[in-house]
């Protein structure tokens, strides 16, 4: 070990088992102290070179995360979608180093504020928690702890309760078929017959359609649990008139990304405020539930694990109970 001061400063170098360590210090009793702990480290091989992360940074390693679980990834354009998203977040540029949990709540704060929802915020940091978690335990990197472990994450909201009115989904079906995504109009009138997700339709293929029993198979699912769900005579008219696509899917998108923004565009265009594509399932489980469809039939077609989620989709207000029960009543 070498210690020595240079401009008011302590470096410390240590060579030992082929390593050579240098570091600087403020005090001496500081470089000393590293001294003693990094070379009982070194001999007693416990030592771990971190010097790889104060030039690997958050986004190096999202990308060895996705090049790594890429090919395992049962919604493949929407994982590399996500990745690439947070690649050009600010804080992607953030070395492993320096990274730390006072970095992750300003960013948790800062898409909150901009209007990002806490689910998608949640889901961002789900995801560099996992890298981090990865990147320690599967791919050598000389992780110290998970940041995003430290921090709180987003509450989750009350369920939405944005539903259409027949005038306002009629005028934002007219806007949709005239949208440059000619499948526009078709994949929201499904999203709402179906229940499924956005993801799901635009993996299902026509191999996983039976018209005769009027099914159909959801094999790529967000929670990876596929599902059987029955289909409606307008969602089977809808399937049926999409047109051929080579790899035997209904709808070839070309990117996640282009599709939100036509869809947003097609919500601007008809005047619309506050609805989202995924509305659309949260309007067709409020209506299912008005036929009286069950807690669980509701959770079979739309994939629901619990029935506290389902009652987060299916919102049925006060004025739909009263008609109920004025309809139930019998003359006496």
């Amino acid at each position: 070990m070498h210690l020595r001061k240079r401009n008011n400063k302590w470096q410390c170098l240590i060579n030992c088992k082929g390593y050579r360590i240098a570091k600087t210090f403020i005090k001496k009793q500081e470089a000393q102290k590293w001294a003693l702990k990094t070379k009982t480290q070194l001999e007693s091989n416990s030592f771990q070179d971190t010097s790889c992360l104060a030039t690997m940074k958050l986004k190096d390693l999202l990308k060895l995360y996705h090049d790594k679980y890429k090919l395992k990834s049962r919604r493949p354009k929407q994982f590399q979608y996500e990745i690439n998203l947070l690649c050009r977040q600010n804080i992607a540029n953030i070395t492993l180093l320096r990274i730390n949990s006072s970095h992750l709540a300003e960013f948790r704060d800062d898409k909150l504020s901009i209007g990002k929802s806490p689910a998608t915020v949640k889901k961002y940091l789900g995801i560099i928690s996992r890298a981090f978690s990865i990147g320690k335990m599967e791919l050598g990197i000389p992780l110290q702890n998970n940041p995003v472990s430290m921090i709180t994450k987003p509450s989750q909201p009350a369920g939405r309760e944005r539903i259409l009115s027949n005038s306002e989904l009629n005028l934002l079906l007219e806007t949709a078929s005239k949208s440059t995504i000619y499948y526009m109009r078709e994949l929201i009138v499904l999203g709402i017959e179906t229940l499924c997700r956005r993801g799901e339709l635009f993996n299902l293929r026509r191999n996983d359609v039976d018209y005769f029993n009027r099914t159909a198979h959801i094999k790529v699912t967000k929670n990876s649990t596929p599902r059987t769900i029955g289909l409606s005579p307008l969602a089977i008219t809808t399937l049926k008139g999409l047109p051929l696509t080579i790899d035997g899917r209904f709808i070839n998108v070309g990117s996640i990304g282009g599709f939100d923004k036509a869809f947003k565009r097609c919500v601007r265009k008809a005047n619309i405020k506050d609805f989202h594509f995924h509305d659309c399932r949260h309007m067709g489980a409020t209506k299912l539930a008005k036929q009286g469809w069950t807690v669980l039939e509701l959770a079979a077609q739309g994939g629901w694990k619990s029935t506290s989620m389902v009652k987060r989709y299916a919102n049925i207000n006060a004025e739909h109970l009263a008609l109920k029960l004025n309809n139930d009543l019998k003359p006496g």
